[in-house]
């Protein structure tokens, strides 16, 4: 099972009850390679159960003689599977684990270079022993992977410079999995060994760990956004997701129905500045950019209005399209309503194959109903950066109805992705 993972926001628990205190402040671990060590610190108040978990793994010897299995220069090393240790297993490897699996603790620390933290599988709850060490920014990946450490000696990116330029395989029809290593005994780790941060004295100065800055909060269920002024009662079970902003029209919050394995129902949020555009021009504008798939036949507009929901001007919009993914197509249902509020247009567009179409439109109409009491109270909004992440890539999203195909492309890409490897993401095939 791909190793993905969506995003929700964490409140921060300090569970001294974990880890003491004193432990937490003074302990490191030691990763010995062929290139030198890396010194690793831990955030323990940050991630309790992570830090213990691999502390504990550690102490055993778990990860003495496994390897950095997958290798993506300009983006991160991935070790910890314990099938790295026979040659022989190697079209296995990235799907081993430690048999025991710990709660997420999304917590607010950005991937940057040098930072620590756990693969996963699409259950927020699933890693195991499996991390990675970031060797370029790589802030798309915040809130969706358990941040537990972080790299503090100049050996520690040197030795991540020099394991992230080994040579890995790129060929798949090799027998190999892509991004292993070509030279193994390069990739391996000796061993880890868990030491007091007093014996290390060529620490750097690093300071605090960058941070997360957020205008939103979600607490059992209850999604709340200050910059943009409004809020939602996300439906029971689903997953919520602020994918970075990649382009204008990508979606500013996403909820996907995680039960269906082979397609998740997905609601989206899009929200613009009017700019002084009125609703009927934005919705031109809308149809003007949808126009080549339409044309294409790969959309078609069931029906269309302008209707007053709630006392807000609204354009309602229902479309189908068929898509194919790999081996498999997909005929997609929307539907999509536009509000007209103050200076901005609330685009929320419900997504589904059209055979499960219906189940869940009842679930979008409570979604819309808490949007519009919420429009209604009028929020106060402040300003400044909301910085998110995505489990899902979506790098081709277009505007209106454009959003909800993205984002369905996108997720069956990552349901189709079980069989193989996907390079944008810290990830293992291994079900948990």
């Amino acid at each position: 099972m791909s190793f993905k993972i969506f995003t929700i926001a964490i409140i921060f628990l300090v569970f001294v009850s974990f880890v003491p205190l004193d432990f937490a402040d003074s302990q490191v671990a030691v990763i010995e390679t062929k290139f030198g060590n890396m010194v690793m610190e831990f955030f323990p108040v940050d991630a309790p159960k992570t830090v213990e978990n691999f502390i504990n793994l550690t102490e055993n010897g778990f990860y003495d003689g496994t390897k950095f299995h997958r290798i993506i220069p300009n983006f991160m090393i991935q070790g910890g599977d314990p099938l790295s240790k026979d040659d022989s297993l190697i079209q296995q490897w990235g799907t081993g684990s430690s048999n025991r699996t710990i709660e997420a603790e999304f917590n607010d620390i950005k991937h940057m270079r040098g930072i620590v933290s756990m693969a996963r599988a699409r259950d927020p709850n699933s890693a195991s022993s499996q991390f990675f060490i970031v060797h370029k920014d790589s802030t798309f990946l915040d809130k969706q992977y358990t941040v537990f450490g972080r790299l503090i000696t100049q050996e520690s990116y040197d030795v991540l410079d020099s394991i992230s330029s080994i040579g890995t395989n790129h060929n798949a029809t090799s027998g190999m999995p892509l991004d292993a290593p070509l030279d193994l005994d390069s990739a391996t780790i000796h061993s880890i060994k868990i030491k007091n941060l007093s014996e290390i004295s060529d620490t750097l100065n690093l300071g605090e760990p960058e941070r997360i800055i957020s205008h939103s909060t979600f607490n059992e269920g209850n999604y709340s956004n200050t910059l943009y002024g409004f809020s939602f009662q996300a439906p029971k079970g689903w997953i919520l997701q602020e994918p970075p902003k990649t382009q204008p029209q990508t979606p500013d919050v996403i909820v996907v129905d995680p039960q269906d394995k082979e397609f998740n129902a997905v609601i989206a949020f899009l929200i613009e500045d009017k700019n002084k555009t009125s609703l009927e021009q934005h919705v031109k504008d809308t149809r003007k950019n949808l126009q080549p798939i339409i044309d294409s036949g790969r959309l078609s507009i069931l029906s269309e209005e302008n209707k007053n929901l709630g006392g807000f001007n609204t354009h309602v919009t229902q479309a189908k399209g068929g898509f194919s993914v790999q081996d498999k197509i997909f005929i997609i249902k929307y539907k999509e309503i536009v509000f007209e509020n103050d200076n901005k247009f609330y685009t929320i567009t419900y997504t589904n194959q059209e055979k499960n179409f219906d189940s869940n439109l009842a679930t979008f109409d409570n979604v819309l109903d808490s949007f519009e009491k919420s429009l209604k109270q009028k929020p106060e909004s402040s300003y400044g950066d909301v910085i998110s992440a995505s489990d899902i890539g979506m790098n081709n999203i277009i505007i209106g109805i454009g959003v909800a195909i993205g984002a369905a492309v996108a997720i069956i890409v990552v349901i189709k992705r079980k069989k193989q490897v996907n390079k944008q993401k810290p990830e293992s095939t291994n079900s948990s």
